[in-house]
């Protein structure tokens, strides 16, 4: 099996099997990345509507020989699911031979997840009316129900899977790998040859028990699940506060009558809930239909099947692959989502990923020979982290390779005027930027490369410490604090993240702002994403190829032509990622490059 092509070897301004160019992140879920992807055979042919969204598995999937036949399988299936109110998928492929990594084409659709609508717009007025929410759950329902007569079922329904188009339209998500399940009332039964329990995941808060309990998938598991979507649509909360099924069942939680709604829709959204199959509503129509209010209707008797057409191949846990079409950010977590899904021993599998708390800062700061204070610096632990990225657009900023870092200090700012003034006045070197005041927090610009190294080597010579600047694999850890995605908040765009052109930024994008006016990273630094580009030790190299994995310096290459790292006031936001490099010559003085410092350790 391949060990390259990964799904990790790819991100914006990396072209897939020639013909697919991903140009932003949509999100990111527990199965892979999404992107939207320039298609450049319809972009060359003129096509109104050159856009793709490309989901890129994770590498768990490639791994699995069985589950890329269970997945091409399930997903030539979804294609041929043409409803209104479900997602089209186009293609389903390998980004290169066998054993590399798989993506997934599907139609890029303008507006909001159902999760973010219920988060803006539900929640602050405490539920729609109900003629809103019907209008909602009614398409999603004509979906599922569509699926289902297509002995579909999508075993991971919930607000993120669902998605509110510009023009009112409803589309259900994740249907391109949905499990082939038997139907309760025909007893119909399609093959599947796939195992989720190698890679299977649910969200707890919206799987049934049976699901939790590891029992064959069921289209009244999609019944539980539109049932607390429908919920949330009506009254901005998920009816069991999203303890999982099991939790509540044991707990006896019930809940509260809806007072907008009359008994026979109350008795519809309760049937839709219950925590047992036998006395869910049988179909999504026969929901639909009481959710009118008009009248209850009886329940059909069900078929026990005991020597099944064929045989099905199914694990413990009930879900397979989310093909996640999410355009927006997946942060902001419900907390008492969190605290129901650390009790369950299951796999879960989340929209958002989870951010890691911030490091314990661990702060030096050496004395000068004339008493004042050097750069405060933060102690950063030895690691190592993904360098780079693989991209057929940006050669020079792959290909993607593991480095490891040994422990060394990074100053937590940009070096200031004011620390650098005393360096110039010192070893009579032109003061830079003299008319700017403020000089003990504006960062220090206006300086060469060999500037940047010979303050550093002064600080040495001040400290009796070891005083350097950063290797590019450093600058590049400490920029991301070790994480894969595009900027050090996450893997899109954010407003007020940092100061740029395109940043939101409240300050006067014409010229850089004062250290740590954004909020720091998670190693507790400051503006390694914009404001200005910081210089680094290595020599300008053309890609990384035979770069040393080891975190030092990178002699050799061109080095009358250097790097500066991090983005500035000047550049767009898209620049501010975490690989992006720029090559100087080394005697360039502007006004958005500036400085950082390393310190060794013992």
């Amino acid at each position: 099996m391949s060990n390259s092509n990964g799904s990790d070897d790819y991100d914006v301004g990396s072209v897939i099997r020639g013909r697919f160019k991903l140009e932003k992140v949509l999100g990111v879920g527990g199965m892979g990345k999404v992107f939207k992807a320039l298609d450049l055979l319809k972009a060359e042919a003129k096509d109104r509507k050159p856009y793709v969204a490309v989901k890129l598995l994770n590498d768990s999937f490639r791994d699995h020989p069985e589950a890329f036949i269970s997945l091409q399988r399930e997903a030539s299936r979804q294609q041929k699911l043409s409803h209104p109110n479900i997602a089209t998928v186009y293609d389903f492929d390998r980004v290169g031979g066998p054993g590399t990594a798989v993506y997934i084409t599907m139609e890029l659709m303008e507006g909001i997840e159902i999760k973010e609508f219920i988060k803006k717009k539900v929640r602050p007025k405490k539920g729609l009316s109900f003629e809103e929410a019907y209008e909602i759950i009614k398409q999603i329902a004509n979906g599922l129900t569509y699926a289902h007569e297509h002995n579909l079922v999508h075993s991971d329904f919930k607000p993120s899977n669902a998605f509110l188009c510009n023009n009112g339209k409803v589309k259900t998500l994740d249907f391109g790998i949905a499990r082939a399940v038997e139907n309760p009332i025909t007893g119909d039964l399609t093959k599947t040859l796939f195992d989720p329990g190698k890679l299977g995941a649910l969200t707890p808060a919206y799987a049934s028990h049976e699901q939790l309990d590891g029992e064959k998938p069921d289209i009244r598991d999609d019944i539980y699940a539109l049932g607390c979507v429908a919920y949330e649509l009506l009254t901005g909360e998920h009816p069991f506060k999203k303890v999982p099924a099991n939790k509540a069942r044991e707990n006896r939680l019930t809940p509260p009558h809806i007072k907008s709604l009359n008994k026979i829709q109350n008795i519809a959204l309760r049937n839709a809930i219950a925590f047992f199959r036998a006395d869910r509503s049988p179909t999504v129509e026969h929901f639909i239909k009481e959710l009118e209010g008009k009248e209850l209707l009886p329940k059909p008797k069900y078929i026990k099947n005991t020597k099944p057409k064929i045989s099905i191949y199914i694990g413990s846990v009930i879900v397979l692959l989310a093909i996640t079409l999410v355009l927006f950010q997946f942060l902001n977590n419900n907390e008492s989502e969190k605290e129901a899904i650390v009790e369950e021993k299951i796999e879960v599998l989340t929209d958002e990923p989870i951010l890691s708390q911030k490091e314990k800062i661990v702060t030096i700061q050496d004395k000068l020979i004339g008493g004042n204070n050097g750069p405060l610096m933060i102690i950063i632990k030895s690691g190592e982290f993904q360098m780079g990225i693989t991209s057929s657009v940006q050669k020079d900023e792959g290909p993607r390779h593991k480095v490891k870092i040994n422990r060394f200090a990074v100053s937590k700012n940009e070096i200031t005027l004011a620390e650098y003034d005393l360096f110039a006045r010192a070893s009579n070197k032109e003061i830079p930027n003299p008319t700017q005041k403020d000089r003990n927090k504006y960062p220090v610009n206006f300086v060469s490369w060999k500037d940047a190294n010979d303050y550093a080597i002064w600080l040495s010579k001040q400290t009796e410490a070891t005083y350097r600047l950063l290797s590019e694999a450093e600058w590049e850890y400490i920029a991301s604090t070790g994480k894969k995605s595009t900027f050090w908040w996450g893997y899109d765009e954010q407003p007020k993240k940092a100061h740029c052109q395109t940043c939101g930024s409240p300050f006067d994008t014409s010229k850089p702002v004062n250290v740590g006016s954004f909020d720091s990273n998670l190693f507790g630094i400051n503006d390694t994403a914009g404001n200005i580009s910081e210089w680094v030790a290595d020599c300008w190299h053309e890609t990384y190829k035979n770069a040393p994995t080891d975190g030092q310096i990178w002699e050799g290459g061109n080095c009358e032509i250097r790097i500066a790292r991090g983005g500035s006031y000047a550049s767009p936001q898209q620049s501010l990622r975490n690989t992006k490099r720029e090559k100087y010559k080394a005697n360039v003085k502007l006004s958005r490059i500036g400085i950082r410092v390393a310190r060794d350790l013992p």
